[in-house]
């Protein structure tokens, strides 16, 4: 039997749409990738290292096309360091929270996004050398930093209500890395590209828990 080519197409039709999720929703899901660490540490090169990051993705939504996004990750770094008094590779462990201010248009079942915001790092361990075997610990860095994230993504909705996420990422820090001096090394900030992957589940209920009057207000 043959089907009709307008079935076919309305059939077509209806599985993009109702796998497009709500444009201004609230969604949630996991989130990680690759880490680029490239630091800038005053008076030394810093080499390329790729290492990896992993968390999730709390999506709000403000209005049709903006929404504010929370990615905490645990992320590690890792950096291999060249110079006449500094020589040698240091591993980082971070806990980052990005606070970010997402803006993105959509056609059909793809969206485009874009975003940018403050990035607070809470810094939880650190191991590695800078002049001699394991002189970099925890107790070396700062307890916190203040970074600037920056990137854009696609979107695709494979499901109602779920979509796959693929966005890139520059880091910049903007405070020393270091508690202190180490070695001749006073300054080292951060600078990373992150490629992350990601699933969303989008639950536009989600919403009205944080709504007054609309979550829990029973009718008189």
């Amino acid at each position: 039997m043959r089907v009709p080519k307008t079935a076919l197409l309305s059939l077509c039709l209806f599985s993009v749409f109702a796998a497009r999720p709500a444009m201004a929703g609230w969604a949630l899901g996991p989130l990680g990738g690759a880490n680029l660490s490239h630091p800038e540490i005053e008076g030394h090169e810093a080499t390329n290292v790729t290492d990896w990051d992993v968390g999730a993705r709390l999506q709000m939504g403000m209005a049709p096309i903006l929404s504010l996004m929370f990615d905490p990750m645990l992320v590690q770094s890792r950096t291999q360091v060249d110079g006449a008094m500094a020589d040698g590779r240091s591993d980082f462990m971070s806990l980052d929270v990005p606070m970010l201010l997402n803006a993105r248009l959509s056609l059909l079942n793809l969206g485009v996004y874009g975003f940018v915001g403050p990035d607070l790092v809470f810094n939880t361990d650190a191991t590695g050398n800078v002049q001699t075997q394991g002189d970099i610990k925890k107790d070396d860095l700062a307890p916190m930093t203040l970074a600037g994230q920056v990137g854009a993504g696609l979107a695709m909705g494979v499901a109602p209500f779920i979509e796959l996420t693929a966005d890139a990422r520059y880091t910049h820090g903007f405070t020393n890395l270091l508690a202190g001096t180490k070695g001749d090394i006073d300054n080292w900030r951060t600078r990373d590209v992150r490629l992350n992957l990601g699933v969303l589940l989008h639950t536009p209920r989600m919403g009205a828990l944080f709504r007054p009057g609309n979550a829990f207000r029973r009718p008189m």
